[in-house]
């Protein structure tokens, strides 16, 4: 759970027990028994929905959750999670939330399947209509999906990484998955992705990308 240091403004997380907003309660339990995608939820463990405040000025979108993901019901807590948090953390960024495209666990960490991202569509547009972010942080090619057209394989994550696509309620930063930037243990790739991460704090407080280096 995150705090932010305005005590004037009230937060709410996805963890907590009661809620004010009529439309959170309702879309949690519509998640929870959700059974759209029959291979996903017959052995689910946790439906994993995301972390952190509502609202928040910044999104990071991921995938789909893994074993620790499910078994926690907490997004990014893996060895991918723990690099992201972090650089995050040196990114000076706080107040964030993070949401994956799916909030079931596809078998054995698969990519997931054209169908479940349609139908677990409906819950990310309500999710972001509720968090109201300035900015979603795309992380690989499957978030990215979610704002380009076709199918998500064509997208050429390296060929766009950095890039940002003006949308009427929030930009969007294309970047790596950080299981991408793991695997590589490039330094210059980890340093584009820090890159990424601190354009996602200065878009939210309001920077134009014109004046941005």
């Amino acid at each position: 759970m995150f705090t932010e240091a305005n005590s004037n403004t009230k937060y709410l997380t996805w963890q907590e027990k009661s809620f004010t907003v009529l439309d959170m309660t309702d879309l949690l339990d519509r998640i929870r028994v959700c059974d759209r995608c029959p291979e996903l939820c017959k052995d689910r463990k946790n439906v994993v929905i995301g972390e952190g405040p509502i609202p928040a000025g910044i999104v990071f979108l991921g995938e789909a959750p893994g074993a620790e993901e499910e078994r926690t019901g907490r997004p990014f807590v893996g060895a991918s999670g723990t690099l992201l948090r972090t650089m995050i953390f040196q990114a000076g960024i706080s107040g964030y939330h993070i949401l994956n495209r799916l909030k079931c666990r596809p078998p054995d960490n698969r990519p997931p399947e054209p169908e479940e991202l349609i139908n677990c569509r409906p819950f990310l547009k309500e999710q972001l209509e509720l968090i109201k972010p300035k900015v979603i942080v795309a992380l690989g090619r499957y978030a990215q999906s979610a704002f380009i057209a076709g199918d998500p394989l064509d997208i050429k994550v390296t060929r766009i990484a950095g890039k940002v696509l003006e949308l009427p309620e929030y930009r969007v930063i294309l970047t790596y998955h950080p299981s991408f930037v793991m695997r590589h243990r490039n330094r210059e790739i980890q340093r584009f992705f820090g890159n990424h991460l601190r354009l996602a704090k200065q878009l939210e407080a309001g920077c134009p990308l014109s004046v941005l280096p």
